[in-house]
């Protein structure tokens, strides 16, 4: 059985190695990489999420929480839009009170 401490752990190493990818990529080739470092925090995070949740260990709501909104962040960067940060946060709150609420009712 997988370990959530031995998934933290590996979550926590891809994202070091993010970090230092990204900053030495915008640092030699002159380039924000803002967005796709918040692109690959967000794949961290609800992969992170996804194997718990296969692997039936508890989810943590707040990574994934966090997780998504980098990935709405970064991929509206990426793509040439600006989110607004308190709005994207507050939409995906509804979005985890319907969840929430659907999951209740179909279970």
């Amino acid at each position: 059985m997988v370990e959530s401490k031995a998934l933290d752990g590996l979550a926590w190493g891809l994202f070091i190695i993010l970090i230092g990818v990204g900053w030495y990529v915008g640092g030699v080739y002159e380039i924000d990489t803002g967005p796709y470092i918040a692109l690959g925090v967000g794949f961290i995070l609800v992969g992170l999420n996804a194997v718990r949740a296969t692997t039936d260990i508890k989810i943590s709501k707040f990574s994934l929480f966090v997780g998504l909104v980098a990935l709405a962040m970064g991929a509206a960067g990426i793509l040439g839009y600006a989110l607004d940060l308190f709005l994207t946060i507050i939409i995906l709150i509804g979005l985890f009170i319907i969840g929430e609420a659907l999951a209740k009712i179909f279970k």
